[in-house]
């Protein structure tokens, strides 16, 4: 539990930090930042399926 917290804290100071790209690079990352918190969703999931 105390790794999902930390992992979502780290994606909330990420998205915090697109504030200050410039649009175009603010949508890469946005995207991006969007498929990595798609695939922990994913990986975590797994993971309880399989305990």
């Amino acid at each position: 539990m105390l790794k999902i917290g930390v992992i979502f804290v780290l994606l909330l100071l990420a998205f915090l930090a697109t504030k200050y790209l410039d649009e175009n690079a603010q949508k890469k990352m946005l995207i991006g930042l969007g498929i990595v918190i798609g695939c922990a969703v994913a990986f975590f999931m797994a993971i309880e399926l399989f305990r």
